[in-house]
């Protein structure tokens, strides 16, 4: 959660550093870079400023609601921490009221329902479902297509399946480091 300009810096040089964007010569036209840092900057507003910024707050919600119509992306406010990766935009569905960590990866097709808790460095497949009231730990990779209906405490683990089962020990971290 975003609380002063220089955690929103932070936030922003993260998700930059996170999705390659400091190496597109042209990245204004990227529909992803311009949603994550019109979602930055909207959590900053409502965040930091709540009364100041009226007009600006509710400009900000109007083209992040755009953006969200062009891209296909519907990531409330607080919901990630810094980093956020979106390598693909289209089709991914955050509900308002779950939580992750830093360092995610979101891929194309997710749908996270209500009530979910996340720590850091979760890798959501292709296509996967959590479904409500689920917590996931840290350093877990979903594998493509997965439904998460119980909750997945064991670090460092790959589920994937319908419903999603432990694949394997070798998580997010163990990948981090073999890179």
């Amino acid at each position: 959660m975003i609380s002063s300009k220089n955690e929103y810096e932070l936030f922003l040089r993260a998700d930059s550093v996170a999705n390659k964007f400091e190496r597109m010569p042209m990245k204004w036209i990227n529909i992803r870079f311009r949603y994550l840092r019109c979602l930055r900057r909207y959590e900053y507003v409502v965040n930091c400023k709540p009364t100041l910024f009226i007009v600006r707050k509710q400009l900000l919600r109007l083209i992040l609601s755009q953006l969200s119509v062009k891209s296909g992306i519907q990531i409330p406010i607080n919901t990630f921490g810094k980093g956020l990766y979106l390598p693909y935009h289209g089709t991914i569905v955050v509900n308002e009221t779950a939580r992750f960590g830093d360092f995610c990866v979101v891929q194309a097709g997710v749908n996270v329902s209500a009530n979910v808790c996340g720590g850091n460095h979760i890798y959501f497949g292709t296509g996967c479902k959590i479904m409500k009231n689920v917590e996931i730990a840290d350093d877990v990779i979903i594998g493509a297509n997965a439904v998460v209906t119980k909750s997945v405490f064991e670090q460092n683990i790959v589920v994937a399946g319908i419903p999603a089962k432990k694949i394997n020990n070798n998580g997010y971290r163990d990948r981090k480091n073999a890179i």
